[in-house]
């Protein structure tokens, strides 16, 4: 489940892809953006699926859902919810918003963005994807340079496993993304 188009677009590239399209279509996985598209309706939407999956005698082991901190409010409710919700809801996040990933494919880096529009500018004035826009097929774009992304996203995880361990969440980061354990995830079904 995604909260914005990026979300939705990078997502359903990545498993509609000429190399792994029948095998992702054979695993049933599935796409979702609610209308509630909040990180906390996403949370709830996320529960009325596994309701309704378990009444119909097809429970999910867990559901992956994938927002950014953005300006959303609520966000560690959000993060509660999914933490005690049986079955579990993993939560893919970027903060401050999901084209920090898509940074990420270019560049290691922990600056801090004050917007999402900062980013994007960014992105276009170092020549990354001069002609980026906001809620653009991305996953095509950045397929050749998808390891590179998930390695920074790493580095980045390493940067942030003191705090992480010390108890600090993913959402109190000025610079943050998990969204690689989803992607490995999504192509270790297909391997």
């Amino acid at each position: 489940m995604c909260e914005g188009q990026t979300e939705e677009k990078y997502f359903k590239g990545l498993v509609t892809q000429k190399t792994h399209r029948r095998k992702f279509a054979a695993i049933d996985v599935a796409i979702y953006k609610p209308e509630n598209n909040s990180p906390v309706g996403l949370i709830k939407k996320a529960k009325d699926l596994m309701k309704v999956a378990k009444r119909d005698c097809n429970d999910y082991d867990f559901v992956w859902v994938v927002f950014d901190k953005d300006q959303h409010a609520s966000i560690p409710d959000a993060f509660e919810m999914a933490r005690t919700n049986k079955p579990e809801i993993r939560i893919a996040f970027t903060s401050p918003c999901f084209e920090f990933f898509i940074l990420l494919h270019f560049e290691k880096t922990t600056r801090e963005f004050s917007s999402c529009g900062e980013i994007i500018s960014y992105i276009k004035k170092k020549g990354y994807i001069p002609d980026y826009e906001k809620a653009s097929n991305l996953f095509k774009v950045l397929d050749h340079v998808k390891e590179k992304g998930l390695a920074h996203c790493d580095w980045l995880k390493g940067r942030n496993q003191m705090e992480l361990d010390d108890g600090a969440r993913p959402y109190e980061f000025s610079a943050y993304s998990n969204v690689e354990v989803l992607i490995r995830y999504l192509y270790n079904l297909v391997q």
